[in-house]
């Protein structure tokens, strides 16, 4: 589960697309989601709006229109393997090495 202080641009991945009251939202398993935003929701919980799926608004009395995001709990962070972390570091490849 990812953090309820998780920035804006961190890239997570999905682990649970199931169906909620909502339908599943355009969730996929596995596949690579950017942080938009996490925002305080009902009930004291939070949810994680997305930036490659539109959030959905739906009226809920007595509050009226609201956006829904996606639970915490739905997402990891992506783990990246230390030797490509590295590999980021270091300078471009010259052309005779290609």
């Amino acid at each position: 589960m990812i953090s309820p202080d998780t920035p804006p641009g961190t890239e997570v991945i999905c682990i649970d697309a199931s169906a909620g009251p909502y339908g599943t939202g355009g969730l996929a398993p596995g596949e690579i989601y950017t942080v938009r935003r996490i925002e305080t929701a009902l009930e004291k919980r939070y949810a994680v709006l997305l930036d490659e799926l539109p959030p959905v608004e739906v009226c809920m009395p007595p509050w009226g229109m609201v956006t829904i995001g996606f639970e915490l709990k739905r997402f990891r962070y992506l783990d990246i393997p230390e030797t490509l972390t590295e590999l980021l570091g270091q300078k471009k490849a010259s052309p005779e090495c290609v």
